[in-house]
């Protein structure tokens, strides 16, 4: 093994909790639970919520609930032995569920069924996602030939997956002024996730060519928002086209392509992320 390859693995495999300017430990000690009693359900449903908001609203709640699929992805692979990344995805997923049930709260407020939108209608399929629908035995042995060099392609493609639902969130705000409460606690508590996110992608992509290759890789066969693979086609048409079809949503979709752009050996890549979220 090289001195290179080795200060590598280091970067990729059981790093300590206190590497890093983000500090896990904090996050993990002020992660933030039920959110219920923090809701104006009156003002909310006083407001005025169109149909589309309130699909949209039922979409982001089920991308939401959709953390545990992603960590059973996530964890088959070399990624759950990074001590500090898999502390992150605890407290991540914790806060992750919470806000799904305050998006059930407003739903419930509303008159909603609470049904998840994604049974309704054919799933959409294209040979290119083909690997976004892989079960967990055929992830682990694709995680055991990537090496710990996959926890980057897993830390990039969710900070990617946090830019495209912050956008998502306020195009709710735009739909529905009521929301704008709620859309600010959940962004809130984004920007900490994005904060390590960001943290540990621009880290381990500087540090490893294979890195870098191995998030294009997955970038590239990423179904996006992480979770949307699982639902119909019709629900996947209206979320591209209410989300990112009008001028503001053309705007956000620049915005991350020139995040992603941003990222270390990322700017080829990023353009292709760009034409897939335009409708």
């Amino acid at each position: 093994m090289t001195p290179s390859s080795a200060a590598s693995d280091h970067l990729t495999d059981g790093r300590s909790l206190e590497d890093g300017v983000f500090d896990v430990r904090d996050f993990a000690r002020t992660a933030q639970g039920s959110h219920r009693g923090q809701l104006d359900l009156e003002a909310i449903t006083a407001s005025g919520l169109g149909t589309d908001a309130i699909r949209l609203l039922r979409l982001l709640r089920d991308l939401e609930r959709s953390t545990m699929h992603r960590m059973r992805n996530l964890l088959v692979t070399a990624t759950h032995k990074d001590a500090r990344v898999t502390a992150f995805l605890t407290t991540w997923a914790f806060e992750k569920f919470w806000i799904a049930d305050a998006l059930d709260a407003v739903l419930e407020a509303t008159g909603d069924d609470l049904h998840s939108s994604a049974p309704a209608g054919g799933l959409r399929h294209v040979v290119m996602e083909r690997p976004e629908r892989r079960g967990p035995v055929r992830r682990a042995i694709q995680g055991n030939i990537d090496g710990p060099q996959i926890v980057a392609a897993h830390v990039t493609t969710g900070l990617v997956d946090e830019w495209i639902t912050q956008a998502t969130y306020r195009r709710l705000g735009e739909l529905a002024t009521g929301l704008h409460s709620v859309v600010d606690m959940v962004n809130g508590i984004k920007d900490r996730h994005i904060r390590f996110l960001a943290e540990e992608a621009g880290r381990r992509l500087a540090a490893s060519t294979k890195a870098r290759k191995l998030a294009t890789r997955e970038l590239k066969n990423m179904v996006w928002p992480v979770g949307a693979v699982e639902h119909s086609d019709e629900d996947r048409t209206f979320f591209d086209a209410i989300v990112f079809g009008n001028e503001n949503g053309r705007a956000e979709v620049r915005r991350i392509q020139g995040l992603i752009a941003a990222l270390p050996g990322l700017a080829p890549v990023a353009p292709t992320i760009s034409a897939r979220l335009m409708p």
